[in-house]
């Protein structure tokens, strides 16, 4: 009986193990023929995949691919490397090889012992001399007796060596279509045509300085990308959006296996990579880069604009930070444009005036104003100081009007109530590195010296003062000392019109697959939130609005939209000569609002450095930026429909 139970539970088991076996073996099945697969066969990659589209928030592709053809080389074991190299430099010129190469394709060919004298041979035996040295040398004395054959065979013998052994080289890239009709028949083992993508751009440069590049792997980051997977032929992107996200963007290269009569097999075909929808609007940027050249070419032809070359507009919706125009020209000639849109990142100015609306917010939170309370306006005079004015005499103001005629006195009170003093002329102004980090800290939550978090990698901020003195602490309090750089700018009026919640300003609103499922959504989210009560922040708006519309802004904005903002003018400074020394005051002008001022749809800054200079006969301003925003503004409200 215990026999009979014993033999029932060895069958058991036999028939449970039999069947997880089977049931394993069904579910691995594919993987494990896949590995066998990948084991005992060569499996080579295509040259490259399509990297996915670039396109603008209505869907119009502003970067594509394009397919080239490529003479190309799969290294086979036992095929003679040599032979191949022989054989194609009949057909094609290639460029001069190195001396490096030359030595190496000699030492490939011909017996070097041959070169060697007896005495040099014993030398090296007894370890006396260098071969190799004593060899290259020798061969540097016959290279100009190579034909130009000889150094065609050397330049390709090198392609064909370069990289890993298994990986795809290309020998010519772009190859015409009559090269391959002259070679195609005639072609060399381990060589093929195959196909490669390159990148294309329907709209010529526009953006082409926030797309950035795309290429091979560098000694410098070659490391970086090993560790992630990447293969050393692998094309990356270099710079700007290419490189931040090319993890989304790079794409699946095809896979292939290579058979006996060494053919490829193809294996999985390409797939693109992902494609980045943007929140530009590639028509309005297209018309703003009009707007902006047309005013340039005109300011060119009046006084004192020997300066002025340059100009800067962003435009975005300030409630999500999502970018629907970055442009930056630079003047060259009549007719002439430099695109200088990456400036809006990695280039400062000083802003001025236009800042207030943060510099304000200092008195509402430190409680060193009373809002509603006239004060005249008039100038500051401390002590071995200049006096400090304000651009005209304002007569009695409160802090909305203050805001309205943009007063700098009003903005001196506050920074000396900051330092715990009240103003009497000719007065000793105590600060100290406190007083300033309360202006920056604020300021900071606004946007402004900081760091915004662009979807662009190599952001800079402006320049941060260094030196603490109570002139320059009125200077900073009026926009006048630290540095900032347009996108900077941009944050400050977005974070304003959105009742003080900052988001990171975005190029890039949401990624798909080639399939369209949507693989990242950019959420918006709210990083900073400006300490400042809902009242006080009503205030900064009213003044806004009135600067606009009846105050130092007025006619900068097509009034229909019912714009807010605040304008700005600043003493910048140049090196003209490039000699090192600063030697040319001039002024900058600038410009940040939004609209409409109750339900904020868009917010737009404008920047011209150097727009004019006092060193001339006569004081005259081109208002570039005034000429620029209202032109914009105008375009939007007879052809955009804005809630």
């Amino acid at each position: 009986m215990i026999f009979i139970k014993y033999r029932f539970f060895i069958i058991f088991s036999f028939v449970l193990i039999s069947c997880y076996i089977s049931f394993y073996y069904g579910i691995n099945h594919q993987k494990y023929e896949t590995e066998l697969i990948n084991k005992t066969n060569l499996i080579v990659e295509g040259l490259s995949a399509p990297r996915g589209r670039i396109l603008d928030k209505n869907g119009k592709v502003l970067v594509d691919n394009i397919s080239i053809n490529n003479l190309v080389f799969h290294y086979v074991k036992g095929i003679n490397i040599s032979s191949i190299a022989k054989k194609l430099a009949i057909y094609f010129d290639f460029e001069e090889p190195s001396e490096k190469e030359l030595i190496a394709w000699y030492k490939a060919n011909n017996n070097v012992n041959s070169l060697l004298t007896d005495e040099e041979k014993r030398l090296i035996e007894e370890r006396k001399i260098n071969k190799d040295e004593v060899v290259d040398n020798k061969i540097r004395e016959l290279i100009s007796s190579f034909s130009k054959y000889d150094k065609s065979c050397a330049k390709v013998y090198s392609l064909l060596n370069d990289g890993y052994l298994y990986s795809s080289k290309i020998i010519i890239k772009d190859i015409s279509d009559e090269d391959i009709a002259n070679i195609i028949n005639d072609l060399p083992e381990g060589i093929a045509i195959e196909s490669s993508f390159e990148r294309y751009y329907p709209y010529g440069d526009v953006l082409k300085g926030i797309f950035g590049t795309v290429g091979n792997i560098t000694k410098e980051n070659k490391e970086e990308y090993l560790a992630m997977g990447y293969d050393l032929n692998d094309e990356v992107g270099l710079s700007y959006l290419e490189k931040y996200y090319d993890k989304y963007l790079k794409g699946t290269k095809a896979k292939y296996e290579v058979n006996d009569d060494y053919s490829l097999k193809l294996i999985n075909s390409e797939i693109r990579g992902n494609d980045l929808h943007l929140s530009i609007d590639i028509d309005l940027q297209l018309k703003v880069e009009e707007i902006i050249e047309k005013n340039l070419m005109k300011a060119k032809r009046y006084p004192n604009t020997e300066y002025l070359n340059d100009s800067y507009v962003i435009m975005s919706n300030p409630k999500t930070g999502e970018i629907n125009v970055i442009a930056g020209k630079r003047y060259l000639k009549e007719e002439e444009f430099h695109d200088i849109v990456i400036n809006n990142i990695s280039s400062s100015f000083t802003m001025g005036s236009v800042v207030k609306g943060g510099t304000i917010t200092v008195g509402y939170q430190n409680n060193l104003i009373d809002p509603y309370k006239k004060i005249y306006d008039s100038c500051v005079k401390l002590l071995n100081q200049t006096e400090k004015c304000s651009h005209m005499e304002l007569g009695y103001l409160d802090a909305i009007t203050a805001l309205e005629h943009s007063s700098n006195y009003y903005q001196f009170l506050i920074a000396i109530a900051l330092a715990g003093q009240t103003y009497i002329p000719n007065m000793q102004l105590n600060v100290t590195e406190r007083e300033f980090n309360i202006y920056r800290s604020t300021l900071a939550s606004y946007g402004l010296g900081i760091k915004t978090g662009i979807d662009l990698p190599n952001e800079k901020i402006g320049l941060i003062g260094k030196t603490i003195s109570p002139d320059l602490l009125l200077n900073l309090s009026i926009g006048q000392y630290d540095t900032y750089t347009p996108i900077e700018l941009l944050t400050y009026i977005n974070t304003l019109a959105d009742y003080g919640n900052r988001r990171k300003p975005s190029l890039v609103s949401y990624i798909e697959d080639a399939q369209g499922n949507v693989v990242y959504q950019n959420n918006y989210e709210i990083v900073d939130k400006v300490e400042i009560d809902k009242d006080d922040m009503d205030l900064i708006h009213e003044g806004f609005y009135y600067v606009m519309n009846r105050g130092t802004g007025r006619g900068f904005m097509n009034y229909k939209l019912s714009p807010a903002g605040k304008t700005g003018t600043s003493e910048s400074f140049l090196d003209f000569d490039n000699d090192g020394t600063i030697d040319t005051k001039t002024l900058t002008l600038t410009m940040a609002g939004y609209f409409p001022s109750d339900n904020p749809e868009y917010s737009m800054i404008v920047i011209s450095p150097h727009t004019s200079h006092n060193n001339g006969s006569q004081d005259y301003i081109y208002y570039i930026t005034s000429r620029i925003s209202r032109e914009i503004t105008d375009f939007m409200f007879e052809n955009i429909v804005i809630p």
